[in-house]
């Protein structure tokens, strides 16, 4: 009767015991027997595998133009348009006499003076006056009282003879017409007026060659389809863990079990080359990938690993 651990050389870097097991997970027990093989292997994250589609290219407008078709031809192109012109005839005049009022008929006011006649006329030049001389008279001449006597005088009149004029008839005013003065002369009248001709010149016209368009330009819309990509997606459940395992001891190992185990690992689609009945590389490889894919402790034929896949 045997009791040991058996490690796989290629997860295991290190030796542990089994008190060093138990002393990182407390929770995990397990009852050791005599003649029992267990593994301390790890447990990776579950990968879980999705179909995602993703778009590569968004669905978009394209354009095609079909450009125009032309034809080519001539055309009678205007080179100077026709247009209205006008001619001027000029006038004609013929020579009449005629009389010209060179000074206006018009009245003036001239004054016809008065009438004076001499005649004679006494003029007093001097009016007659009583002036008081000294004169004796009334006793004065003896007297000693200082009285005078004064006598009154008559002074006549001076008068001379002048000669006056005397108005016989006022100054008076008299209107006098003065006649028009006319002039003969001769000038030119129009005797037939300035007249204008309308006058049509015709067009000036060029042959040219032509293009002309037979069908416009066309621009043409389609859509794009979207570019979609369907992609794996692997995504992980867990945390990486290391757990002891009871595995399969090498004594166990014949050839029947290890050929039961390739059957079952080929049939979940895990590719390991030909079923022979020997425990190689290719068959750890597809027992490894088969307990990533399912959660399992990883590297060895556990006894959890057979119960899954169903071999007895």
């Amino acid at each position: 009767m045997r009791s040991f651990l058996w490690l796989p050389p290629l997860f295991v870097a290190a030796s542990f015991s089994l008190a060093a097991v138990a002393a990182e997970q407390p929770d995990r027990t397990a009852a050791i027997s005599a003649g029992q093989c267990w593994v301390n292997a790890p447990i990776k994250p579950r990968p879980l595998h999705e179909k995602v589609e993703v778009v590569l290219q968004e669905s978009s407008l394209r354009y095609s133009v079909a450009p125009a078709q032309l034809r080519e031809g001539v055309q009678q192109v205007v080179t100077r348009e026709g247009v209205k012109t006008y001619r001027v005839v000029p006038a004609t005049f013929k020579q009449v006499s005629e009389q010209v009022e060179v000074k206006p008929e018009f009245q003036r006011t001239v004054v016809v003076p008065a009438v004076y006649e001499a005649r004679e006329a006494v003029l007093t030049v001097e009016q007659a006056k009583t002036v008081l001389e000294p004169c004796q008279a009334a006793g004065t001449r003896y007297g000693n009282s200082g009285a005078m006597a004064f006598c009154a005088t008559e002074i006549p009149a001076r008068e001379e003879t002048v000669m006056v004029n005397v108005l016989v008839e006022p100054e008076t005013t008299r209107v006098i017409t003065e006649p028009a003065v006319y002039e003969t002369v001769t000038r030119w009248v129009v005797d037939q007026p300035a007249r204008v001709v309308e006058v049509d010149t015709a067009p000036q016209l060029a042959t040219v060659p032509v293009v002309e368009t037979v069908s416009p330009e066309k621009v043409l819309e389609r859509t794009e389809p979207a570019v979609i990509r369907t992609m794996n997606i692997t995504k992980y459940q867990g945390e990486p863990q290391i757990a002891l395992r009871r595995a399969v001891c090498d004594s166990d190992l014949h050839p029947a079990l290890i050929s039961r185990l390739q059957s079952a690992l080929s049939s979940k689609g895990y590719s390991l080359g030909n079923i022979d009945s020997h425990l190689g590389q290719r068959t750890i490889a597809a027992l490894s990938d088969y307990q990533a894919d399912n959660g399992l402790a990883i590297g060895a034929v556990t006894y959890e690993s057979l119960e899954l896949l169903g071999v007895r």
